[in-house]
């Protein structure tokens, strides 16, 4: 029987965080989800971590094959993938939770509180994160606009 483990991931970056409103796009009743950019040594732990989840659950001869949570990204970090169809409780910077909704942007710092899945479905193997809570270290605003203010222009 497989089971979930609890787990904390290093401090990150978030990479399209979708924290308090849920993603629709490709799912009618909304995924929460973020990407958790993590400098590759400091990743390290973390994906051993996994592994052993996975292979306490499959053994060693099915690594090779499995579909991690993660991959790596151009600047040679490493992009960990969360998600959940429930909402995350959400923590400040001193582990207080946060009672009003923010607009949490790529970039801001955070940490996920996770459980670490090891799964297998139709010849397949892998482990996923569930998105369960998160930590708002440094919080970047999502703006909505990808342009800055410009001096003497039209407004």
């Amino acid at each position: 029987m497989t089971k979930a483990v609890k787990a904390v991931s290093p401090k990150g970056l978030a990479s399209y965080p979708k924290i308090f409103k849920p993603n629709t796009r490709f799912n009618s009743e909304g995924v929460y989800e973020t990407g958790l950019v993590v400098k590759a040594d400091q990743a390290a732990a973390f994906q051993e971590q996994i592994k052993q989840v996975f292979t306490d659950e499959f053994g060693n001869g099915k690594l090779t094959k499995a579909f991690m949570p993660w991959k790596e990204n151009e600047d040679g970090d490493v992009v960990f993938t969360f998600k959940s169809s429930k909402k995350p409780m959400v923590y400040d910077s001193k582990g207080l939770p946060i009672k009003k909704e923010l607009d949490v942007g790529s970039g801001s710092e955070l940490k996920i509180g996770t459980a670490i899945y090891p799964w297998s479905a139709g010849g397949k193997v892998g482990a996923k994160l569930y998105l369960n809570s998160v930590q708002i270290i440094q919080l970047v605003e999502y703006s909505g606009s990808p342009f800055s203010a410009e001096e003497g222009g039209i407004s």
